[in-house]
């Protein structure tokens, strides 16, 4: 499936404030995360860069324009007619995925040590 070239729409200034410190936060919780297995650092990672593309133009085009990115926008797409609910229990799913592999890594981590 092909992804249309992306529309980048201005925000809000208020919201482009409010998404600039989450994705700070979740840059600090993704840097953390690569040093502590147990959290998942490339998730929230992954999603920095992800809200990042909804703030900066720049970002954006950038993002769009990397193979990685584009393969995980489809995915992204492809779940599109699920409703929130299911989006959301999507999530939360992928997310207890990522904490169990990363609790998996931690104990392998402790017994090796």
């Amino acid at each position: 499936m092909h992804l249309p070239k992306p529309i980048f729409r201005p925000i809000p200034l208020l919201y482009k404030i409010a998404l600039s410190v989450v994705i700070i936060a979740f840059l600090l919780i993704g840097l953390v995360g690569l040093i502590l297995p147990v959290i998942p650092g490339i998730l929230f990672l992954v999603l920095a860069v992800f809200l990042m593309t909804r703030v900066s133009r720049r970002a954006a085009t950038y993002a769009h324009s990397q193979p990685w990115f584009h393969r995980h926008m489809r995915q992204f797409n492809a779940s599109s007619h699920l409703s929130a609910t299911d989006r959301l229990k999507y999530g939360f799913l992928i997310g207890a995925r990522a904490m169990i592999n990363g609790a998996k890594r931690l104990i392998k981590f402790v017994k090796k040590a």
